[in-house]
């Protein structure tokens, strides 16, 4: 009768998202997180309640027609995540951890390396209507990598802080915009399912860290007057504002295969590839690398593929 039940479920939203039917999307995904939380099915059950928390959470006339259903869903989310962890958030509050250890510039260098792993996915999404621009995350991971290693001329401070500014307003306008449950709007992955925007969440709030590891990179490399420091070593410099390091832990996708498949997060292939990089960039970073070194992993990470 379950599988029954949320198949027709699935069916339902199926047709709600091909008409960007914003109220029975909504209905359809906290049904079918209600149907999952009643199964025992506790990650997917959080999944849904988080679309459907995040859909109307983000419009004003959806939350007022599902202002009571929206409180009930955050209280099972707090109680189903107090039984069992989700994978991905169990990540972040690693990375965050770990991150205690390190200078600000190894926290900068860790972020950076998990953000040149989406610029082959963003090169992608930017064929898609209102991404338009996304493909300039290589050129942006280009600037920011040589800023970290005092190889920007400071003559050019200017062009390249709007430059980074003009890509920051980018992603914020499209974030926080309903373009991001539209799931008519997809790119095609060989041999596995197509990936939506809405996945770029991973887990929770993953275009919100997203945002903010941005805006700690950009200003890390410009001083308080927003010119590039006159020098090449950035060991001793101090970040403007604490980081929010989960970042780090984003390029996990979980919403993408929460949504695409019923393994396990910590069974799939390409979550135990992207958990070893990120464990991997932990020690890189504590080693000190030189601009060669760091150079290269980030061309290396540019040519992969997250999903």
């Amino acid at each position: 009768m379950f599988l029954k039940d949320t198949d027709t479920l699935l069916t339902t939203l199926t047709k709600a998202q091909a008409m960007n039917d914003y109220r029975h999307m909504a209905k359809c995904f906290l049904d079918l997180g209600t149907a999952y939380r009643d199964a025992g099915r506790t990650t997917k059950a959080i999944y849904y309640l988080k679309r459907f928390d995040n859909l109307v959470g983000g419009d004003d006339d959806l939350y007022e027609a599902f202002d009571k259903q929206d409180s009930q869903a955050m209280q099972w989310i707090e109680e189903l995540e107090a039984l069992q962890e989700p994978y991905e958030k169990s990540m972040q509050s690693q990375v965050a951890a770990l991150s205690e250890e390190l200078s600000d510039l190894q926290k900068v260098q860790w972020l950076l390396l998990t953000m040149s792993r989406f610029c082959s996915l963003f090169d992608r999404i930017s064929a898609l209507e209102d991404f338009e621009g996304f493909e300039k995350l290589s050129e942006v991971v280009d600037l920011i990598c040589e800023g970290l290693y005092g190889r920007l001329d400071t003559d050019d401070a200017d062009d390249i802080w709007e430059v980074l500014d003009d890509y920051d307003e980018l992603l914020e306008d499209v974030f926080d915009s309903e373009v991001m449950s539209d799931y008519t709007q997809s790119i095609r992955i060989p041999d596995q399912p197509d990936f939506v925007p809405a996945d770029l969440e991973s887990g929770d709030i993953g275009t919100y860290y997203f945002g903010m590891a941005f805006a700690a990179m950009q200003s890390f490399i410009f001083d308080t007057e927003g010119q590039l420091p006159g020098c090449s070593d950035l060991s001793t410099a101090n970040l403007k504002e604490p980081a929010e390091m989960e970042f780090a832990a984003c390029g996990i996708l979980a919403d993408y295969y929460y949504r695409t498949s019923d393994t396990e997060l910590k069974d799939i292939p390409q979550i135990q590839e992207e958990t070893a990089r990120i464990f991997s960039d932990h020690t890189f970073v504590k080693s000190a690398p030189d601009y060669a070194a760091f150079r290269e992993r980030i061309d290396t990470y540019k040519t992969i593929m997250l999903v």
